[in-house]
């Protein structure tokens, strides 16, 4: 069995970050973490004082280096895998956005189907975004395709693919909704709260069924609104208020400008905010014209707009940058960037039991970053990459 071991970082552990760490791998899985003389393995990492952290976990990828998911490919599915490799993402799980069923089943019989050996991100399983959702909030949802939930298209995705789909996002003020989320709940789905244009009395009947997680807080979503005379808070600041919910956040500087960024960092706490990147086929890629859900968009070097450039239409961040915007943005400490890009997108997915932190019997996904939080090696299940 080969064995790695990380020497001379600062390993942000559970307990707290141990200068002049090391980290041991044998196979697959971490045996040892500790400080001082490292052990003898058959490779040899040093981190020459960096960072050494659990293997960055996307919950919310749409694409990048130019391909999507939603191309129902094994081609397409392995660029993304390692354009996202490259930022420090050792799991990913494969967002879809709204589409009909039949390219929705398509879409999760590849992605359930992809390869999963080698020197590439895990695969966790599927984000269905929509297609239930608000047309007010739809975002860069198509428009043609968005409508109430309804047993008759979700039951046959649920009965053919629930053990693979993580998380399924829906607008919760929708008739059926509240049904919809106790299904998926019973099924060990996570129901997500987004592109919706609901109040707070149905943000508080959907966290009753059973939802638990915000899509990308604050985008896409309503916020504090008169009904009449009547003051009405919005899906955004009920992600705030109510502690059964976690976020979603994409720290890019412009889905979430960094005060905001900080109102919601000041108000949630590590454990219920999960970093994302919802990154379009365009992250990694420069910055240009591309062609995303059937729709022209314009790439920046910051974001992704739809083509009157008032809105945005997804992000080209990657999880390290993501760690390292919220580092620089509101001076998050290390053990909590790790909880937030690691262990709370672990719970969600339901693979915390082997994922998200760096401990002994848990999967050898590690990333290594320098001072400014560049990648300089990732680690994945005991395997370095040769991506970078």
């Amino acid at each position: 069995m080969s064995s790695l071991v990380i020497h001379s970082g600062r390993v942000v552990s559970p307990s707290g970050v141990i200068e002049g760490g090391y980290v041991l791998a044998e196979g697959s899985r971490i045996v040892e973490v500790g400080t001082g003389q490292a052990p003898a393995a058959g490779r040899i990492l040093d981190a020459r004082g960096g960072w050494v952290m659990p293997g960055l976990i996307d919950l919310h990828c749409h694409g990048g280096g130019g391909r999507s998911f939603q191309e129902a490919e094994a081609e397409a599915t392995q660029h993304v895998l390692t354009t996202h490799l490259r930022a420090g993402a050792t799991s990913l799980v494969a967002a879809i956005a709204a589409c009909g069923r039949d390219e929705r089943h398509a879409c999760l019989a590849a992605l359930r189907a992809a390869p999963g050996d080698g020197v590439q991100p895990e695969l966790l399983g599927a984000y269905l975004e929509g297609p239930y959702f608000s047309e007010k909030e739809r975002g860069a949802q198509p428009q043609e395709l968005i409508r109430p939930p309804d047993p008759a298209d979700y039951l046959p995705t649920l009965a053919e693919f629930g053990g693979f789909i993580k998380v399924w996002a829906l607008a919760p003020e929708l008739p059926g909704a509240l049904d919809f989320i106790r299904r998926l709940r019973a099924q060990g789905i996570v129901a997500a709260l987004g592109h919706s244009d609901a109040s707070d009395d149905a943000v508080e009947a959907a966290v009753s069924a059973g939802a638990t997680l915000v899509t990308h807080v604050y985008c896409a979503q309503s916020t504090f609104h008169r009904v009449g005379a009547e003051k009405k808070l919005g899906l955004a600041e009920m992600a705030l208020l109510l502690d059964e919910l976690t976020v979603e956040v994409i720290p890019d500087g412009k889905h979430l400008p960094p005060n905001l960024l900080r109102l919601v960092l000041k108000n949630k706490p590590p454990s219920r905010v999960c970093l994302i990147t919802d990154a379009m086929p365009a992250a990694g890629m420069p910055p240009g014209e591309y062609q995303f859900l059937g729709d022209t968009v314009w790439v920046t070097h910051e974001v992704a707009y739809r083509a009157d450039r008032q809105r945005y239409a997804g992000s080209v961040l990657t999880m390290a940058k993501a760690v390292a915007n919220v580092r620089r943005q509101a001076g998050m400490d290390m053990a909590a960037l790790a909880e937030m890009a690691a262990l709370t997108p672990a719970r969600l997915a339901g693979v915390a039991d082997r994922k998200g932190t760096l401990e002994p019997g848990k999967d050898a996904d590690i990333v290594v970053l320098d001072e400014a939080l560049h990648v300089k090696a990732v680690v994945v299940r005991g395997q370095v990459s040769p991506a970078l």
